[in-house]
């Protein structure tokens, strides 16, 4: 279209620093966004665990003050251990750590499945239409452009990862009536508003820089997902095979939960919950081995077999064993491996922020550079 005049005309929309360009692009894309069924459905299904957390941590709280509300439900608490039943209140951050472990552990899956979702249309459209030149004429850099194409990744993040922990815990603390709960949690809430910002940066950064490479929406989904459960299956298979720590970081999903577990000291957690677990079972079966003789089993009231010790973990190689045994002897996968220390996956998440930073920079060229 030519241009036939070139004077001054008189700007009298409103004016806003430069600061803030990037959040029209946020805006545009999470409103166009949010119309598609498929996104509201994964927020919508995705919000089920998080409604488990919050209910979790409200009865918890009832537990704390031994409320009557709990009454009905007597009988089900027996069966927790006795400290626990005794002081709930020294146990409070543990179980909460659990709590939100278990909450995250199917949340992950919420916040890729959005991923694949949101993600690949952002830049391959803007390629396949050549709306670059168009955003770059504009008073807009290229670092505002990216900023504002992960806004909306990170929005619909944080809607499934960062808002339902926050609100689970605002009525979990509700629920406690103490101010010591603050005190005692507060960390949690920390890691837990910081491992929604590491999913939102690393996926987000990663999903937009896949995006890039191609003009097909589709061929990025696939992309994603490929990458997604192919890291995470070549993976497992390498740990059953090679058992070595490093074979945790070919996964992309076991890298974040690397971290979040490192954030939220979930390995304290449980190794405090193990161990009373393993304190009851040595208490009740020390007090089944000396009852009575009218303790038994039986109908007649015999006497009562002694328990026998809880079955190991693993195997143990007897050193008497004959060697081609001990050769042939298949020893079972188990949680209790080595893992790979949380600072290698965080160096791995790292890397990959990155290379997808270059990638996006290689691809999505300023304007005086386009030809």
């Amino acid at each position: 279209m030519p241009i036939f005049d070139q004077g001054y005309q008189h700007w009298d929309g409103r004016l806003s620093g430069h600061a803030f360009r990037w959040l029209a692009i946020t805006r545009q894309g999470v409103n166009t966004m949010a119309r598609l069924k498929a996104v509201r459905w994964v927020i919508i299904l995705a919000w089920g665990p998080a409604l488990l957390l919050t209910v979790f941590l409200s009865i918890w709280g009832l537990i704390e003050q031994k409320s009557e509300l709990l009454t009905p439900f007597l009988n089900i608490l027996q069966a927790l251990p006795e400290e626990i039943r005794d002081g709930p209140k020294a146990y409070r951050k543990t179980i909460w750590t659990i709590a939100y472990y278990n909450f995250y552990a199917l949340e992950i899956y919420f916040a890729l499945l959005i991923t694949a979702i949101v993600g690949p249309n952002l830049i391959s459209q803007d390629l396949r239409f050549n709306a670059i030149p168009l955003y770059f004429s504009k008073p807009l850099r290229r670092i505002d452009y990216f900023i504002g194409k992960l806004g909306v990744v990170a929005t619909f993040i944080g809607a499934v990862t960062i808002l339902p922990a926050v609100l689970a815990y605002v009525m979990g603390v509700s629920f406690s009536l103490e101010w010591s709960v603050i005190t005692d949690t507060w960390p949690i809430l920390v890691g837990a508003i910081g491992h929604g910002l590491i999913v939102c940066i690393s996926s987000g950064t990663l999903i937009l820089a896949i995006s890039s490479l191609s003009k097909n929406s589709r061929y990025v989904a696939a992309l994603w997902v490929g990458f997604w459960l192919v890291s995470g299956a070549a993976s497992g298979i390498l740990l059953q095979t090679v058992r070595e720590p490093w074979c945790e970081l070919i996964a992309y999903q076991r890298n974040i939960d690397n971290v979040r577990n490192a954030m939220l000291d979930t390995q304290g957690a449980r190794e405090k919950i193990v161990a009373l677990v393993e304190s009851s079972e040595k208490k009740m079966r020390e007090a089944m081995n000396s009852a009575g003789p009218f303790g038994g089993f039986g109908p007649f009231g015999g006497r009562r077999r002694p328990m026998p010790p809880p079955r190991p973990r693993r195997f143990d190689v007897d050193p008497g064993d004959d060697p081609s045994i001990v050769a042939n002897r298949r020893i079972p996968f188990t949680p209790d491996r080595e893992k790979a220390p949380w600072i290698w996956s965080a160096g791995v998440l790292f890397g990959l922020f990155g290379a997808s930073a270059w990638v996006l920079t290689t691809r999505v060229k300023s304007l005086d550079r386009l030809r």
